[in-house]
């Protein structure tokens, strides 16, 4: 059994911490005292001893105490590596000591996480945010300057810091909430800026002036909108890919409007007869009689109301099961109503 004398001069000699501040010496000296205690509890068993810090370690790094108390981590992680090189060297003393260490600096790496969760709570629910709508990736490095404020913030309270000002966590908060629009901007509104430029460089706003002129005023105004109303998440998405399809629309359009500016009269009948025949493929489709015969405008008029017939006789079976079980039901509620109120007579 080691004299509590003799394992705090062997303690302090492993591991000292210097230029810390006067809360830190006061915690360093507290956790000093306990790894003491802790320590005869092992008595001389250096491999349980390393073990059960070895446990504590993983579990810590599974509850992500680096994020959460970086500090004690690292101290415990350089802790750890002392107790397995004394174990090696066959210094059960030395191992004993740093396990113990590891041990109980863990414990206080865990207060400071529960510290943590109460102080900054606000800002850790908006890095949740972040995480969900996928910020990490989307935009890394305007993610990772935020979680480094974030990180600053918990470096304070790992210091010794009982609060932070209100005012520290405002403008954290800020550069959060503006992470979470450009996070949004960037999925649902960069991929119709991105097209509409596209369209722009292909000459769509002199061969499609119209559809370029609309996409375009539609891409800004889903700017404006998702900047107003970026926390409507179901919205926001609507409206992007709303300004995305008519982005591409433009594109197309001007794509094949720039083709017709280059036909001859050999060109532009097959022209004709392709889209012709993309007609019969749907005509086909729909089991509708050959209108090749007609004009290209007449033609898709007809396969037009092909297709609503064809979909008026799929859903008219549909509509009279429907009307069947709906008036089941309505039978159902009044035989329930009668059952549960019977009407008595009178021997």
């Amino acid at each position: 059994m080691f004299s509590p004398i003799l394992l705090t001069l062997l303690f302090s000699s492993l591991l000292a911490v210097s230029g810390c501040s006067n809360t830190q010496r006061i915690q360093d000296q507290q956790l000093d005292n306990i790894t003491v205690e802790q320590t005869v509890t092992f008595s001389s068993d250096s491999e349980r001893a390393l073990a059960g810090a070895e446990a504590r370690y993983e579990t810590a790094t599974e509850a992500e105490l680096n994020f959460y108390a970086p500090l004690r981590m690292a101290q415990a992680d350089d802790a750890l590596a002392l107790a397995r090189e004394a174990e090696i060297k066959g210094l059960p003393s030395d191992s004993i000591i740093a396990s113990a260490k590891v041990i109980d600096l863990l414990v206080i790496a865990e207060q400071n996480k529960q510290k943590v969760n109460t102080i900054l709570l606000p800002l850790l629910q908006q890095k949740q945010v972040l995480e969900q709508l996928n910020s990490p990736r989307v935009l890394p490095i305007e993610f990772r300057d935020r979680l480094e404020n974030i990180k600053s913030l918990i470096n304070k309270i790992e210091e010794g810091a009982d609060s932070i000002s209100a005012t520290e966590i405002e403008l954290t908060m800020v550069g959060l909430k503006n992470l979470e629009l450009n996070t949004l901007l960037e999925i649902h509104w960069q991929p119709a800026k991105n097209t509409i430029t596209k369209a722009k460089n292909e000459n769509a706003d002199s061969n499609a002036p119209k559809s370029f002129t609309s996409a375009e005023t539609l891409v800004e105004q889903t700017k404006k909108y998702i900047r107003a109303n970026y926390a409507d998440r179901a919205l926001v998405a609507e409206k992007g890919l709303a300004a995305l399809r008519a982005s591409q629309h433009a594109l197309y359009v001007a794509r094949d409007a720039e083709q017709l500016l280059t036909l001859n009269n050999k060109s532009a009948e097959e022209a004709v007869l392709r889209l012709e025949s993309l007609l019969a493929q749907i005509g086909a489709t729909l089991k509708a009689e050959d209108v090749r015969h007609m004009a290209l405008q007449d033609q898709a008029t007809a396969l037009a109301q092909s297709a609503e017939t064809h979909a008026s006789r799929l859903i008219a079976p549909l509509q009279k099961r429907i009307s069947v079980l709906e008036k089941q039901l309505k039978e159902s509620s009044q035989t329930i109503e009668i059952s549960e109120f019977p009407i008595s007579s009178e021997q």
